[in-house]
């Protein structure tokens, strides 16, 4: 006799709201059970029992002991579990649900069957009480239907009165239902709540057909927005103890089809803050090392994903063990998590390169006297500030690797503005070799001179490197000599280019200056391009004020051309930031310590809420002054995970809180006189050089503000910072 076919086990997310009910003993009676059954779904060791009543016919009850059951639709080879409770509020829950496979939104619909009944008509003697109107009185069934709600569900769409009886009653809708009434409760247009939701328009391509079965379907990236499908034991598991947080399971669809595919080359993801650029990376990292693992002949092959700054490097590490240990496990983990300037550095070490490249410390210091002592001895162009000399140094000769008088006589200087004619370059070309060979003699390099090396060594001895997909975040903080060099850890070949480099970034939050076109740094993207436009993050309100810091701005897709934060929407709203004036320093901590105590009154305890400030100084100050107020507080350093089971409110720079988010956040002192920092204005070289300062400062203040989850207070003291409307920006 042949063995029965292995079950493909799923839970809608109905059920997991369910399970949180259950009292802990029961809770851990279904966790074993639903383990045994995921370990072997052949051996069929539920037993299935059909619901007496109910209207869906593959409704089947399983007993998890005396007094509970567990609700499950079960069609072909498919298993999916719906809700579970004590015996009758099971039966009772079963009775009127139907489970169905929509093709018009390519999902699978759980809905309950309202019984409507007849209204009669009021004793003529009773005066008539007349009613509050409904809460989608203003939509038409007609509109309901069109965005995708059931029509089963319109009797009970019409009974809702305000939006905390649909908050109420989540667990009565459909869930794709219910997404689609929040959004309109919270004034979304129709197009707005496409998004939202994931449902396309009719005349939008879907990944299934108007005939397509239930087993189709559910697999969709469009059902997976609500239905978890778990790949092995040990991430049922993970899930089942709580490990697994919603971004793991649950993806939007446009999240998950970026995620989860092949392309024939390098491919690019942009999006504005909150949309879950990281989260995607991470999907695509798990994606491609689930590759590597089912497939022998590719054993020892690995997924190198990096970034920028060593802090967000610890984040992904931490959310990578969570989302997919088994491929960071071991002496050869298939995915490799380091920042770019590590892995340069200890490639080059094995290489003995004879040079040690400056980050920061004393070797920096030695840097800057070189650089006095070369202007000292030659001489420049008339005008020039010794700024602007190293500007140039900086972001034309080292960012696009010229190492020749004659490539530099040719190279581009967009962006830079003062214009140079040819006599200007040859002095300047003079000041620039003349730097470089004393860095040379003394033995230190820049990081784009550890870029170029790492990426010569390779395309010289093409070593054989374990490399077979690069993963990159926030490439909007990264130049053209680290993209050069991304390139060559997995170049391009004849034919074979195939799933080689992911990217994601948004040169909206760019707060380095470095930029590149990914084009120019032979990584092609055409047509493999994609923006996700929705922010989970943060609400509505404080969205939109942070977007209104970048009004104006022109900034550029990571590929040379312009981009644009149309269509950029959050998924629910809130309170609008408060935006607080002082009239001097004191004060305005005194109300920054006030703020912080009415929090727990909003249910956010000090551990979610971060005091995000431009300087270390500023840091200094607050951790003094609201500790005297009695309030405690955690510093966050460089280099260190934020630990949210130490106590206090979290201090720190607006750079250091680049990929963390907080409940609430606070941004004090953005008085004019303040931010930015004079000190950095005075750096500029020129007129244009301070125009980019000041880009960039507002980018750092566009991602401090959207690091705020629910609550936002921006304050300052005096005259508000000219970078910022002091007031909510209109709807």
């Amino acid at each position: 006799m042949n063995a029965p076919a292995p079950y493909r086990i799923s839970y809608d997310t109905g059920c997991l709201r369910s399970l949180k009910k259950l009292p802990d003993r029961v809770s851990a009676k279904f966790h074993e059970m639903m383990m045994r059954f995921m370990s072997d779904p052949s051996a069929n060791g539920l037993h299935f029992e059909g619901v007496k009543g109910a209207h869906d016919r593959h409704l089947r009850s399983v007993r998890v002991d005396q007094n509970y059951r567990v609700i499950a639709f079960v069609v072909g080879q498919d298993v999916m579990f719906l809700h579970v409770n004590s015996h009758d509020n099971a039966y009772r829950w079963a009775e009127g649900r139907s489970v169905r496979v929509d093709p018009a939104t390519n999902r699978i619909r759980i809905f309950e069957t309202i019984e409507v009944e007849p209204q009669t008509s009021s004793p003529a003697t009773e005066p008539a009480i007349a009613e509050a109107p409904g809460l989608f009185a203003a939509i038409s069934d007609q509109r309901l239907l069109a965005l995708g709600v059931l029509a089963e569900e319109l009797p009970r769409i019409r009974s809702l009165r305000d939006q905390n009886a649909l908050e109420n009653g989540a667990d009565l809708f459909d869930a794709t239902s219910y997404d689609i009434l929040i959004a309109l409760a919270l004034g979304y247009p129709d197009d707005e709540v496409r998004i939202v939701t994931g449902i396309r328009t009719a005349d939008e391509p879907t990944e299934t057909q108007s005939e397509s079965t239930f087993a189709e379907i559910i697999a969709s990236e469009d059902s997976r927005q609500h239905i978890f499908i778990p790949a092995n034991e040990d991430e049922l598991r993970r899930m089942f103890e709580g490990d697994l947080e919603g971004w793991r399971i649950f993806l939007h669809p446009d999240q998950r089809r970026v995620a989860y595919r092949d392309y024939n080359g390098p491919a690019m993801v942009r999006g504005g803050a909150g949309t879950g650029k990281t989260v995607v990376a991470m999907h695509r990292a798990r994606y491609l090392a689930d590759q590597i693992a089912t497939d022998p002949a590719r054993a020892g092959e690995r997924v190198l994903f990096t970034t920028f700054t060593t802090n967000l490097v610890l984040d992904i590490q931490s959310n990578l063990t969570l989302l997919c240990p088994e491929h960071l496990e071991g002496a050869n983990p298939r995915i490799e998590i380091i920042n770019l300037d590590r892995w340069v550095s200890q490639f080059l070490r094995r290489r003995k390169f004879p040079r040690a490249i400056v980050y920061f410390g004393e070797s920096r210091d030695r840097l800057d006297a070189i650089w006095r002592e070369v202007l000292d001895d030659h001489v420049r162009p008339d005008g020039l500030s010794d700024e602007f000399i190293r500007a140039e140094w900086a972001q034309v000769v080292q960012a696009k690797g010229v190492m020749t008088e004659q490539e530099y006589l040719k190279v581009s200087r967009a962006g830079r503005g003062t214009a140079l004619d040819r006599r200007s370059r040859a002095l300047l070309w003079r000041i620039f070799s003349s730097y470089r060979a004393r860095m040379v003699d003394e033995g230190l390099a820049e990081p784009d001179d550890g870029y170029r090396e790492a990426a010569e060594i390779l395309k010289a001895e093409a070593p054989t490197l374990p490399y077979r997909a690069v993963i990159v975040d926030e490439a909007q903080d990264m130049g053209e000599q680290a993209f050069r060099l991304i390139r060559a850890i997995v170049p391009e070949k004849a034919a074979q280019d195939r799933n080689s480099i992911f990217i994601v970034g948004d040169a909206h939050q760019r707060i380095y200056a470095r930029r590149a076109s990914m084009g120019a740094c032979g990584i092609n993207v055409r047509g493999r391009s994609r923006q996700l436009r929705l922010n989970y993050r943060t609400s509505d309100e404080i969205r939109r004020w942070a977007v209104s810091i970048l009004e104006g701005v022109s900034v550029d897709n990571l590929d040379g051309e312009s981009d644009n934060l149309s269509g950029y929407i959050s998924v629910f709203r809130g309170p609008p930031p408060e935006l607080a004036g002082y009239t001097n320093e004191t004060q305005e901590i005194d109300g920054l310590a006030q703020w912080l105590r009415t929090l727990p009154d909003h249910g956010i305890q000090p551990e979610n809420v971060g005091i995000l400030v431009r300087k270390n100084s500023q840091i200094e100050l607050l951790s003094t002054r609201l500790g005297d107020a009695g309030i405690k507080v955690a510093r966050l350093r460089p280099n260190q995970v934020d630990d949210r089971s130490q106590a206090g409110v979290r201090l720190s720079t607006m750079h250091r809180a680049k990929g963390l988010e907080f409940q609430a956040v606070a941004i004090p002192f953005l008085a004019k006189s303040a931010f930015p920092p004079s000190e950095l204005l005075k750096s500029a070289a020129d007129d244009i050089d301070r125009r980019n300062l000041i880009l960039q400062e507002k980018s750092l203040l566009h991602v401090a503000a959207t690091r705020a989850i629910k609550l936002l207070l921006v304050s300052w003291s005096g005259e508000p910072t000219e970078l910022i409307i002091a007031r909510q920006p209109p709807s």
